[in-house]
């Protein structure tokens, strides 16, 4: 009987598994479905954004190396991670909303929406990321040890946005007016945290307050591995303040969530 019951759920959870993968990948596509150029706007978008801003540092405010780096590959490096933090976020807190058709009609673990929206955003991520390895290497900057961490610190990514992602999309249900918010949120997210400009020009009484964004943490970590060769545990402060404030929202998400998730059908 138990042997009998082990092979239901395995094979139960494997069909789970093949219906989030599905759906993460229609999700991609569907994006974009009926544009003539396809996915090809999931890339053009985050692409002019970084053209325009290396173009309006380099030409209008001549910015120099910075911290003997160049300043492009020190702005691209920052600008890939807070693509893919905004892109996750807005589109996790309306993965309820944007799927209520499965939230309605058929018993399907909700908690993984918001999950298939920021696995989908992570694809553009992903690319984003092979080519800002292209831009290191026309700059004469090859893959070294350091450049391993960059897995760490994308898991680090994923974790941070998810917390975020799901308690937002709980909020999302109830709350409409949420998405102004988010959108509001994620502009004063891009200026405070030190992906355009640089942290060490803060004046020593207010650094303490850039490391306590979960974000500044993801984003130096990035140009520590790729421009910096630093290793994540030789900041063990910050590492364990960023783990311990993620596994907090990661906890508080889940929570709400399953608290939240008997009442989404009503409401929707």
């Amino acid at each position: 009987m138990e042997v009998a019951e082990a092979r239901v759920n395995y094979h139960f959870k494997l069909a789970y598994l093949t219906i989030f993968a599905n759906l993460v990948q229609s999700d991609f596509r569907r994006r974009y479905l009926g544009t003539y150029f396809g996915i090809f706007w999931a890339f053009a978008a985050p692409l002019s954004t970084i053209a325009v801003l290396l173009f309006v540092f380099n030409v209008g405010f001549r910015s120099g190396p910075v911290n003997g780096v160049s300043f492009d590959l020190w702005l691209v490096s920052g600008l890939i991670v807070w693509f893919y933090i905004s892109d996750a976020i807005v589109s996790g807190a309306n993965s309820i909303t944007e799927y209520s058709f499965l939230v309605k009609k058929i018993q399907f673990p909700t908690e993984l929406l918001p999950i298939v929206k920021i696995s989908s955003s992570l694809y553009v991520h992903l690319v984003n990321l092979a080519l800002l390895v292209g831009l290191f290497l026309y700059h004469g900057r090859y893959p070294n040890l350091f450049w391993l961490q960059l897995f760490y610190y994308l898991i680090a990514l994923v974790s941070c946005v998810l917390a975020v992602a799901m308690v937002s999309a709980v909020i999302q249900v109830f709350f409409r007016d949420f998405q102004g918010v988010i959108a509001i949120l994620m502009q004063i997210g891009l200026w405070g945290t030190p992906i355009l400009w640089d942290a060490n020009i803060l004046p020593e009484r207010f650094a303490p307050f850039v490391k306590l964004n979960p974000a500044s943490y993801v984003v130096q970590g990035y140009r520590d591995s790729l421009l910096f060769d630093t290793w994540f545990f030789d900041k063990p402060g910050q590492t364990a303040y960023f783990w311990a404030v993620t596994t907090c929202m990661l906890v508080l998400g889940f929570y709400v969530f399953k608290r939240a998730k008997g009442d989404f059908a009503d409401v929707l």
